[in-house]
């Protein structure tokens, strides 16, 4: 189904995610060519699916409109949107369990094709933090890796930072439309990303405006955009403990930094401290001879994903089907 075509299923009111992906399992490729189709493609979906909405034509006209409306913005914009069935889906964000149906890409496509790696960490780190983000953002990107992360203030930004600082590729992951920039301080930042053939992604549209809730959502993107989630600096709490769980939920490797000895029992670092000493984490990066670790333990993830992206398509299973039917 093309990307115009779930756009207007996203817009319809009462219409969610969940029963998006229930439409994409029974008919991938099916188009829609107005209101009437949502419609008629929803009451087939409801004899497989139970408890399938069905709008009015006053809702599905809203959602066709409304599609229609963010498709032009988009491209007057230079913003790609892709669905999940478009070859430049990237193939490690397609094996997690819930992947976006579509993507709304500013920018270099190509920068969310290659190896990535995620680092990410607390919006007020300490000093050390910061020094060790932007340092890390800078090696990786050397080696050749794609730098994810969410543009944030504090660890995030140290990391985009580094990366570009070497004329590295670096992705920031948003939780809104990409018609603005949260921080607004970032401005600068995501513009000298998408100017160095990197790029600004989101699975929400034009105009979608900040939800605390999509933050978390955003996470997942994150790390599954890349075999490794590199923790630079956390406390107990804060929003870099979704990441980790969506890390683990979608095995793939786990690195934490270990701070210095007189760092690793203060506030801001004492996640850090507990998922070392939990053994949550697959790699406790103490120094840069670990990046050969790091590197053959994310080659081997992928690997793996890829046999499972072979599999899916030997029994021509999409990752709706697997997990829906």
């Amino acid at each position: 189904m093309e990307p115009i075509s779930i756009l207007a299923l996203e817009k319809t009111p009462g219409i969610g995610s969940k029963t998006i992906e229930k439409i994409l399992s029974i008919t991938p490729t099916l188009e829609l060519s107005g209101p009437s189709d949502i419609i008629d493609i929803l009451k087939k979906t409801r004899t497989k699916f139970k408890r399938i909405p069905i709008p009015n034509i006053e809702d599905a006209t809203i959602g066709w409109n409304n599609a229609h409306e963010i498709w032009k913005l988009s491209q007057q914009h230079d913003i790609r949107i892709i669905s999940i069935n478009d070859p430049d889906y990237p193939e490690t964000l397609l094996r997690i369990s819930d992947p976006p149906v579509l993507l709304h890409i500013l920018g270099n496509i190509d920068a969310i094709k290659r190896d990535c790696i995620a680092i990410v960490g607390s919006r007020d780190p300490t000093e050390y933090g910061i020094i060790a983000a932007k340092k890390l953002g800078t090696l990786f990107a050397e080696q050749g890796y794609t730098v994810v992360s969410g543009l944030a203030n504090g660890i995030d930004t140290a990391a985009h930072q580094g990366a570009l600082e070497v004329n590295g590729m670096t992705i920031a992951v948003l939780a809104h439309g990409l018609d603005t920039i949260y921080p607004g301080k970032n401005k600068r930042l995501a513009d000298e990303i998408c100017k160095n053939r990197g790029a600004l992604i989101s699975e929400y549209s034009w105009g979608t405006k900040i939800n605390h809730s999509y933050f978390a959502a955003r996470d997942r993107i994150q790390s599954g955009l890349s075999p490794g989630v590199f923790v630079v600096e956390t406390g107990i709490k804060g929003g870099t403990w979704h990441t980790v769980k969506f890390c683990e939920e979608q095995k793939r490797a786990l690195i934490v930094l270990k701070h210095p000895p007189d760092l690793i029992w203060h506030p801001k670092t004492y996640g850090n401290t507990q998922l070392i000493s939990d053994k949550r984490a697959d790699i406790v990066f103490k120094n840069d001879d670990d990046v050969d670790i790091i590197k053959n333990k994310m080659n081997l993830i992928r690997e793996e994903l890829l046999v499972n992206r072979d599999k899916s398509k030997i029994s021509n299973t999409s990752p709706f089907q697997m997990t829906l039917d």
